[in-house]
């Protein structure tokens, strides 16, 4: 008996490996390297890495993994690079739990090189995230997936920064357990998020944002092209809380089916533009949530034009002081030029889509409401009309996304669609129609224009209308001569007519 317990001993003790660190004297290693140098804290088996032990690139060391890998990471090793990781494979390096009920802890660049870059790396069941510490390295094509195993920390997020301005681009966040980005509310980060996809995170159902911003010190945090989407009831899209100065910029993303879509609180100077904003609805309960964009007091200083927001239960609201300003013609600033198409956003049956719940004056002119009719937007404002304790919102001249216009206060009778005038025409013409009185207080209607070949030229329309005589404008200046087609349809009505570009 003792000699089989005394074998069993043996098997048991040589699975335990000292904890590794590099030698800190400008070695350029690569897995292999370190499988022959760490005395097993890094194994090789079956086309696999195995990281045993807690490892530490030092300062002055680089690895590099320039070839397709996967490494797997026993349960609560941490993975510390205080040197140079550079990760670019011809396909991918994968970072995963060598058994995924057992998270391994992180993978952490502390103070590390900022010419650390990440290439088409996949990190996944971490439990701590990938957390970086004074460094800005970049990642490209990266997928960040099944992170934040803790079920105590909600804040948790798939990357985690301090005092960090990373770049990262063309990168997908899914399904992460908590959060994709986050940084502290007093903590200077900046980072670029660029053209990446955020995909239903929060799967634990926190009450976090998809990315949660924090201060950014002298720099401007940017997100900017990204689709960002949820599904999880309690998780927002984008939110700030700083409470040292964030300067952020948030352009041509789209937000969509998150509880919320941008909520800015603290000392925020924001720019947001070209963004679609929708159905931010998906916990249902309007006291809680559901607004398109959210600004809560008066050290927000946001500028919002061009943007879409539609079918989120509310589209703008507005609390503690908060007067961002929505456009104001007074101003040459292009970003004072409104442009934004607010409508259709409802909840309990009553559409809202601005609620200035301040006592501000917030200027918002130069939109578009869903009408031209400027009784109908003002049905949908909620401000000093509606209760002597909110601002007024000043909301004239109403702006039409096409040239479009209402003629005459007489409600027709029926759908129409007239010739275009003049036709032939170089380089615009005239399209008129009428909307009759259809049961509901707007119709969906669209005006759209095709070549020869039946290929979509352009949008004309695509909206909701209250019932009248309506006229848009074509400017045809990008068009090669030819016969066009131009169909608008609205409820079970569609018809299509003809006209003739000549130059």
């Amino acid at each position: 008996m003792k000699k089989i317990l005394i074998a069993a001993l043996v098997v048991f003790t040589s699975c335990i490996y000292a904890d590794y660190t590099t030698p800190n004297t400008s070695v350029s290693w690569n897995l292999n390297d370190l499988v022959t140098n760490s005395a097993g804290a890094v194994t090789f088996s079956g086309g696999t890495y195995f990281v045993n032990s807690n490892l530490t690139i030092a300062s002055s060391d680089t690895l590099k993994l320039l070839s397709n890998a996967t490494v797997k990471l026993t349960q609560n090793v941490a993975f510390l690079v205080n040197g140079t990781l550079k990760i670019n494979p011809p396909d991918s390096v994968k970072f995963t739990s060598a058994d995924t009920t057992q998270r391994f802890m992180e993978l952490r660049l502390d103070a590390a090189s900022n010419t650390s870059m990440f290439n088409k790396f996949i990190y996944e069941y971490s439990h701590n995230g990938l957390r970086l510490l004074d460094v800005s390295p970049a990642f490209t094509n990266c997928t960040f997936r099944f992170n934040c195993g803790s079920t105590t920390t909600a804040t948790t997020p798939a990357l985690n920064l301090f005092n960090s301005s990373p770049v990262i681009s063309n990168c997908l966040f899914y399904r992460n357990n908590r959060g994709a980005i986050a940084g502290g509310s007093n903590i200077a980060n900046a980072p670029q998020i660029l053209n990446s996809q955020f995909i239903e995170n929060n799967v634990l159902n926190g009450n976090v944002p998809q990315i949660n911003l924090g201060a950014s010190g002298s720099g401007t945090t940017i997100i900017r092209g990204n689709t960002i989407r949820g599904l999880y009831t309690n998780c927002g899209g984008i939110a700030s809380l700083p409470s040292n100065p964030l300067n952020l910029i948030i352009e041509n993303n789209i937000i969509k089916k998150n509880r919320y879509g941008i909520a800015l609180n603290g000392a925020t100077t924001a720019i947001i533009r070209n963004n679609v904003i929708d159905s931010n609805n998906i916990q249902g309960i309007p006291n809680l949530g559901g607004s398109g964009i959210n600004i809560v007091g008066a050290g927000v200083n946001a500028k919002v034009s061009k943007n879409t927001i539609r079918w989120n239960l509310w589209g703008v609201t507005l609390q503690s002081n908060a007067a961002p300003v929505f456009g104001d013609l007074s101003n040459p600033d292009t970003n004072y030029q409104g442009m934004n198409h607010i409508y259709n956003n409802s909840n309990s049956g009553i559409i809202y889509d601005l609620y200035n719940n301040t006592p501000n004056l917030i200027k918002a002119e130069n939109n578009f409401w869903g009408t031209m009719i400027a009784d109908s937007v003002e049905a949908h404002i909620f401000h000093q009309p509606d209760s002597s304790a909110f601002g007024l919102v000043d909301y004239l001249p109403l702006w039409s996304p096409v040239g479009i216009s209402q003629s005459g206060s007489e409600v027709p009778n029926t759908f129409l669609l007239q010739n275009a005038y003049p036709n032939p025409f170089n380089p615009s013409t005239t399209i008129r129609f009428s909307i009759p009185q259809n049961g509901s207080s707007q119709v969906s209607a669209s005006l759209k224009v095709y070549d020869i070949s039946g290929r979509l030229v352009s949008v004309l329309l695509n909206s909701r209308l209250t019932a009248g005589n309506y006229e848009v404008s074509f400017d045809a200046s990008g068009l090669a001569s030819g016969l066009y087609f131009y169909t608008l349809s609205a409820e079970n009505f569609s018809e299509t007519k003809k006209m003739i570009l000549i130059k």
